[in-house]
């Protein structure tokens, strides 16, 4: 079992790689930040709709998957606890909000899990979509790192990504929050996903 949790550690780590990577694009993707707060280390990129196809065909995916992959805005994200301390990670404190001021959709597992059954996608796909995944909600214990995308409906501009992370093994201790301002999701247009 526990050669089986540091291979699938293994490939997430290799899909993050991947997608941050440089392909050949026609819109380049913005560098990734990266950084240190309070104790967590952090790097977030926002791939473009070419690294995401690539990615995806690489994998054998149907064409009408790869569509609707591409119309998502996925930001990949690696975190690591450097605490002495838990951190939890939840991705529904996590808020995403236009330079308006208006919050950006999330599309949570249950939203793919939906459009994988209704455009028919394979259970091996849906399972790889899965593991490429930032998990909904875990503990990170100290020195615990995690990574994978969080996948939100293109705003149109830049927007912001405010994430919340409770700590203390109770979650008792003081909030720690990451603010990331002035991404974008090149060539996504926000009419194209509907949540």
């Amino acid at each position: 079992m526990q050669r089986l949790s540091i291979l699938l550690f293994a490939s997430g780590w290799l899909v993050v790689a991947y997608l941050v990577s440089s392909v050949q694009a026609q819109e380049q993707a913005p560098g990734p930040i990266q950084g240190n707060k309070e104790g967590i280390s952090y790097r977030l990129s926002v791939p473009t709709v070419e690294q995401i196809a690539a990615f995806y065909e690489g994998r054998g995916f149907p064409r009408r998957a790869i569509q609707a992959l591409t119309k998502a805005c996925f930001i990949t994200v690696f975190l690591a606890n450097r605490r002495q301390d838990v951190v939890w990670l939840e991705l529904n404190r996590w808020r995403f909000v236009d330079a308006q001021g208006k919050e950006v959709p999330r599309l949570p597992r249950p939203h793919w899990n939906a459009l994988w059954q209704k455009l028919d996608v394979p259970p091996a796909h849906r399972a790889t979509f899965g593991w490429t995944q930032l998990p909904e909600r875990r503990d990170l214990r100290p020195q615990e790192p995690v990574g994978g995308n969080v996948t939100v409906v293109p705003p149109r501009g830049t927007f912001t990504l405010e994430a919340r992370f409770y700590t203390g093994a109770r979650k008792e201790g003081k909030d720690i929050v990451l603010r990331f301002a002035g991404l974008a999701c090149p060539g996504r247009a926000a009419k194209e996903v509907n949540p």
